[in-house]
């Protein structure tokens, strides 16, 4: 047993360590996750706010009316008094540009165009000159902002293309501006404004962000640059594990892809640690169990021995022998107390088998005696009949030999269901008594299709319903009795269909049939036993609860009074496929 209690301690130490672990790095790995989602979303913001920044300036210039005036004075050099007038427009704009925002915030400002105008503003105190033929020489990113038609244009991180000397690591953006030689505007920042934008602590996460046409605007993973985009290329926004590492993909709304990847090698020291953590707490964990096992066991091994020595003796002569077992313990004296309360059901249930065994034996006997019972009549029958003969009186020996072909097929216990067949044949000998009781009173049709007779009924079925017929549905003796029983099949299963010309079913009384049938068929669902005994008696609820017990959902019962005031009764099977189709549109 000591065994036994081991290896569940083991289990349940393993399986509290391997649950602590695995939550434990499930957090982990969320942690991880929620700090990439973070640190994405922040930089995500942190770019759109400096994007809108620089395109709030290309707004500023083009709206402001001293500006664009002057842009389109510039635009226009066959003017006659365009060269007197460009040093005003020129003026204009370097004025404008000049403010210390302007100054204080970006590397430089730049309006130039085809007529080789140039106007700047720059935050580098000792620049000089710059070289308007070089840069847009150099600038080849001008075709895709006239693409643009009036959109910023983002470039990539590039070398300062307006000056000879000093290349200056920058990014830019170019505005184009809409109408005939109207022009650019570029803001340029220098590129260490993204390694401040971009900073991160965390030696073990790189960032790289992509422009919309596969350019590198920033990265800061050296040699695995490449690597991280071929990654993250075809993922949409979210968080992916590829391979060693956790990659995080998010776009700005300025169309740039911030790819976060972090090596998961250095997550999975910390998973380590947490294994080692966990084999810990199994090792403790299981050794705690042991310790209490052993105490445990040594406190109910003595009780426990001494009730096995006590089962182990106890006989049939002294079961109702009281139980003292020498211990403090509660749940073993209790023990002692369930096991001294089931000798003493034992012992009951002993005295009840004895009844039961003399109760079964008059069963026996009183089957025996319901055997001699219907043979002693059908003896009765015979000498009945032979002195029938014997006086040339062929009524009475056809009204014996129906009687005795009723008693033989009712008292059967056989079988409980027949043929369709077997019911009008004995339905048949039932209206023959009564043709002898009614003569010329009584007309009974009975026309049945040759593919319904081998389907299978409850046993006196058809003769219940011309007895209730007969009984309830005429209360004018002088009425000819027809009743006209038909057996058919169509598409929808087979049916029996018997109808009188009586003077019908009362409407409350036709009300307290359907709801009892209702009643009974919501009895059988709740309980499918004994039914038959509890409603009683042989009438037409009698008759569908048997109908009903044997077909189920299948059954068609149908109570109606005719146009002709009479009754019909209908009885059927309805066909799998027709059943299914009803039960689906009941729902």
């Amino acid at each position: 047993m000591i065994l036994s209690y081991a290896a569940l301690a083991f289990v349940l130490s393993l399986l509290l360590g391997l649950l602590w672990c695995y939550f434990n790095i499930r957090e982990l790995r969320m942690e991880k996750v929620d700090n990439l989602n973070f640190l994405s979303r922040q930089f995500s913001i942190q770019f759109d706010s400096a994007y809108d920044v620089m395109n709030q300036v290309t707004d500023y210039i083009l709206s402001d009316m001293d500006m664009l005036d002057a842009i389109r004075g510039l635009s226009n050099s066959d003017n006659q008094y365009y060269d007197r007038m460009r040093i005003a427009h020129e003026t204009t704009l370097r004025n404008k540009l000049s403010n210390n925002y302007l100054l204080s915030n970006f590397y430089r400002v730049i309006f130039f165009n085809p007529n080789g105008n140039l106007v700047y503003c720059t935050m580098n105190n000792d620049e000089s000159f710059i070289d308007i033929v070089m840069g847009e020489e150099n600038n080849q990113w001008l075709g895709e902002a006239d693409s643009l038609f009036g959109k910023p244009f983002l470039t990539g991180v590039h070398k300062d293309n307006w000056k000879r000397d000093k290349k200056e690591e920058i990014f830019s953006m170019i505005r184009a501006i809409q109408g005939e030689k109207m022009g650019y505007i570029e803001v340029q920042q220098k590129a260490s404004v993204l390694e401040e934008m971009f900073y991160l602590p965390d030696d073990s996460i790189n960032i790289i962000a992509v422009l919309p046409d596969n350019t590198v605007l920033y990265s800061d993973a050296d040699g695995q640059t490449e690597m991280f985009m071929n990654l993250a290329e075809g993922k949409d926004d979210g968080n992916y594990r590829l391979g060693d590492c956790l990659v995080s993909v998010s776009t700005t709304r300025a169309g740039v892809r911030m790819i976060l990847a972090e090596n998961m090698k250095m997550t999975g020291r910390a998973e380590k640690n947490t294994l080692f953590f966990a084999f810990l707490l199994i090792v403790c964990v299981f050794g705690l169990f042991m310790l209490f096992i052993v105490l445990i066991s040594n406190r109910l091994t003595q009780p426990i021995h001494e009730i096995r020595v006590l089962m182990e003796q106890t006989e049939t002569t002294d079961i109702a022998k009281a139980v003292r077992i020498n211990t403090t313990d509660d749940e073993i004296v209790a023990f002692g107390h369930a096991y001294e309360n089931l000798l003493k059901r034992l012992g009951e249930a002993a005295d009840t088998e004895k009844k039961l065994s003399i109760l079964q034996l008059q069963a026996q006997f009183d089957a025996l005696q319901a055997q001699v019972n219907p043979h002693f009549l059908y003896n009765v029958l015979n000498v009945i009949s032979t002195r029938g003969l014997e006086d040339g009186d062929e009524g009475i020996c056809e009204i014996c030999g129906n009687l005795a072909g009723m008693l033989r097929y009712s008292t059967s216990n056989v079988e409980r269901y027949a043929p369709v067949k077997d019911e009008l044949d004995y339905m048949k000998r039932y209206v023959n008594l009564l043709q002898f009781r009614y003569e010329e009173r009584i007309q009974v049709t009975i026309t049945c299709d040759k593919s319904i007779e081998k389907e299978i009924l409850p046993k006196i079925v058809l003769q219940q319903l011309i007895e209730n017929s007969v009984l309830h549905g005429y209360n004018n003796e002088d009425v000819v009795m027809r009743i006209q029983v038909r057996g058919f099949r169509d598409n929808t299963g087979w049916y029996i269909r018997m109808e009188d010309n009586g003077e019908g079913i009362k409407e409350d009384v036709l009300h307290d049939l359907r709801r009892g049938i209702k009643e009974i068929r919501e009895k059988i669902h709740v309980r499918n036993s004994a039914i038959e005994m509890e409603i009683g008696g042989m009438g037409l609820l009698n008759l569908y609860a048997r109908l009903y017990l044997l077909y189920a959902d299948k059954l068609v019962f149908e109570l109606e009074n005719t146009k002709e005031r009479g009754t019909a009764v209908t009885i059927g099977v309805k066909t799998e496929r027709e059943a299914n189709v009803q039960r689906t549109g009941s729902r």
